[in-house]
């Protein structure tokens, strides 16, 4: 009986650790992202909500090889709403200081996954080709 307290002890331990570190990672994280800005003024905000919809993306865009790093001073502007879709996405755009730098966000579906597309170019806007009629 005393060898298994002491093993539930351990065990127990290894689990606050664990949590621990990962709501630190989680809280680093968060601090790394811009704020969301939901007063979509920024002229791009327009541009590329056509390419996403709370079903998913409208528009083929490109996807990252490697995962991109956004800089806290970048700008996070919500480009729509899931509406009463429950597994449905949320898209943001995120915007460099510099407005060179432009990649989507999509959060949510059932798994609650987060993927991102891009880098995008300012001047393209959505593509011509369409994602929702199978061209991909």
């Amino acid at each position: 009986m005393g060898n298994l307290l002491q093993v539930v002890r351990k065990c127990t331990r290894m689990l606050t650790v664990v949590t621990t570190l990962g709501l630190v990672t989680m809280s680093a994280n968060a601090q790394q992202l811009p704020a969301i800005e939901i007063a979509n003024r920024h002229p791009l905000v327009k541009a590329f909500q056509a390419c996403v919809s709370a079903t998913g993306l409208e528009h083929d865009l490109p996807t990252p090889n490697v995962l991109p790093k956004f800089d806290s001073k970048g700008h996070l502007y919500q480009l729509n709403e899931v509406g009463r879709i429950r597994d449905g996405y949320r898209h943001f755009l995120y915007v460099s200081r510099d407005g060179k730098t432009i990649y989507i966000q999509q959060i949510g579906g059932i798994a609650g996954t987060t993927k991102y597309f891009g880098p995008l170019d300012p001047a393209k806007h959505c593509p011509q080709n369409s994602a929702k009629s199978g061209s991909k």
